[in-house]
């Protein structure tokens, strides 16, 4: 009778043991799913960004670089542009950029080289400086309205960026016997008022430690599976875009647009897209 008591009491003991661990593991795994800011997840590095394959420079046989532009306005590519203003734990590419080179956590350049360092803070307001404008105010000491000028302050908006611009290079790895590809740098290209033209607003080194961290860390709309996260470095490591070849290298550093028009463009934008595709194809001829 004795054995049965202590017996009953240990499993009792145990039982009260397991279901305390159970409940502080649910109590921390329900922390930390819960979502306070893309930011927090930044600077935790709750994701850590995918990791590529070494290449050695002496097994690249064949090497192409190319510059493409991503239209947000295409419905496949309105994921990097939407939600306009920060929702259910998503913003847009241009908001996490933004955001993260004016508090400085990524660095920013001028030129697509990423050689260049600019201070993104001057820079945006260079882009859009404010403007002095002449309103009318009333006047009460001579009973009528009298003008005076005010300083509006203006800045980019969301809306406002509608394309991306990447420069990326294409290889043919020996050691490997693949095709690839690595995306050097990217940048968000704003279309200027009053017709002034397209610029970029900065350029990103896609290889940047904390560009990756940020990238991984920014979660996006799947447009195929809600319970599937997936994050803006997902969508270039994947390809899930939708663009056209603006340039290839030349020794003109020429881009299509300035020696072609029209459906001539797009045919040769074409050409080159099907050429670096082909290419993985070729090899294997016999």
């Amino acid at each position: 009778m004795m054995k049965k008591i202590t017996l009953t009491l240990a499993i009792i003991f145990c039982c009260g043991l397991t279901t305390t661990g159970f409940a502080q593991v649910m109590e921390d795994d329900s922390e930390s799913d819960q979502w306070v800011s893309f930011y927090d997840d930044v600077h935790r590095g709750k994701y850590k960004p995918f990791e590529f394959l070494p290449v050695r420079r002496a097994d690249v046989v064949k090497e192409t670089r190319v510059w493409r532009v991503i239209d947000f306005r295409e419905k496949q590519n309105q994921i990097f542009y939407y939600p306009l203003e920060p929702t259910q734990g998503r913003v847009s590419l241009y908001y996490a950029l933004d955001r993260a080179a004016r508090e400085g956590i990524i660095r920013v350049y001028s030129d697509d080289d990423c050689k260049k360092e600019v201070e993104w803070n001057e820079r945006k307001s260079k882009i859009i400086p404010p403007k002095t404008q002449t309103l009318l105010k009333w006047n009460e000491d001579i009973g009528e309205e009298e003008p005076y000028d005010t300083v509006m302050t203006t800045t980019i908006q969301p809306e406002d960026i509608k394309k991306l611009r990447i420069k990326e290079n294409w290889f043919v790895d020996k050691q490997r016997s693949v095709r690839d590809v690595r995306i050097f740098s990217f940048a968000l290209i704003y279309d200027q008022p009053e017709g002034r033209g397209e610029i970029a607003l900065f350029w990103v080194h896609y290889d940047d430690p904390e560009v990756r961290q940020l990238l991984a860390n920014t979660e996006v709309f799947n447009p195929h599976n809600d319970a599937l996260r997936l994050s803006y470095d997902d969508l270039f490591i994947k390809r899930r875009f939708a663009s056209y070849i603006m340039q290839e290298s030349n020794v003109f550093a020429r881009r299509i647009g300035e020696y072609l028009t029209g459906e001539d463009m797009l045919l040769e934008s074409n050409r080159i897209e099907n050429e670096l595709f082909n290419y993985d194809e070729d090899m294997w001829e016999y």
